[in-house]
């Protein structure tokens, strides 16, 4: 496992699902920008909490919402249209709130 830590803000409401076989498990996606020097555009990644953190996560959090982010980072390759494609998220992740982040 590659354990990896993000701060940045939400570019996206939160999204909160339900799943598993009685819909038992809570999930939340976290779509967070993160700036790193030397580069015009910020990186974006996919940030999945889960349980009673993905609720509250659901509803404390907001778009431009600024967070710090742990867990373990997930790379999945797969295919789509006969075109090779890569996702990175970050999966289990434990979330701190924080203040908006401003980029000077």
């Amino acid at each position: 496992m590659l354990q990896t830590q993000i701060i940045g803000n939400l570019v996206m409401e939160p999204e909160l699902k339900h799943v598993g076989e009685r819909e038992e498990k809570t999930v939340c996606t976290l779509t967070v920008a993160s700036n790193r020097p030397g580069r015009d555009k910020p990186s974006i990644l996919r940030v999945e909490v889960w349980g009673k953190s993905a609720e509250n996560c659901a509803k404390f959090l907001n778009k431009g919402s600024g967070i710090f982010a742990c867990g373990d980072l997930d790379i999945d390759i797969y295919e789509k249209d006969d075109e090779k494609r890569v996702a990175v998220k970050l999966v289990n992740a434990k979330v701190e709130f924080t203040d908006r982040i401003v980029n000077k």
